[in-house]
């Protein structure tokens, strides 16, 4: 990371972390992810990084804030935080507005979404995703799911 920030400037390099995901299936888990991600936390957050982005829980799998503490990764690294997985738009501003963190990152909401933004801002209805549609190759499922107000043409 330090190469990284050395090249692009560190205020423009921010790092993703994964401190609940497992790999492969039965990887197990760091026997101390909170004492190895808190110090990897700690680490970056020295090199003056834009931001620490963290998925709290498993990838895809529903939040795990209270299985972790997340809140003193983003102190040791004492920049930017943002949070990730499994939010609506009611845990998102009630994390930001506590100071838990800086911003949310929203993911596969934006499949099924394309208007996510406009969505969240108006507290508006959010469609779900056909999850038996991903990885299938072709547009039905990715491309095919239309914003607010938008008919179907035939």
């Amino acid at each position: 990371m330090t190469a990284v920030a050395d090249v692009w400037g560190a205020d423009r390099v921010g790092v993703r972390l994964s401190p609940l995901t497992r790999a492969v299936a039965d990887t197990p888990l760091d026997s101390d992810p909170q004492g190895t991600y808190g110090y990897y936390a700690e680490q970056l957050g020295k090199l003056g990084l834009a931001y620490l982005h963290c998925i709290e829980g498993q990838t895809r799998g529903p939040n795990a804030a209270t299985a972790f503490d997340f809140k003193a990764l983003h102190a040791a690294f004492g920049g930017k935080y943002i949070s990730n997985n499994g939010y609506d738009r009611q845990m998102a501003l009630d994390a930001v507005a506590s100071g838990y963190a800086d911003m949310i990152a929203f993911g596969h909401l934006y499949i099924a979404n394309p208007d996510l933004v406009d969505r969240l801002r108006r507290n508006a209805p959010i469609a779900a995703a056909d999850h038996a549609t991903y990885y299938a190759g072709g547009a039905t499922g990715y491309t095919d799911y239309k914003a607010l107000g938008e008919t179907t043409t035939a």
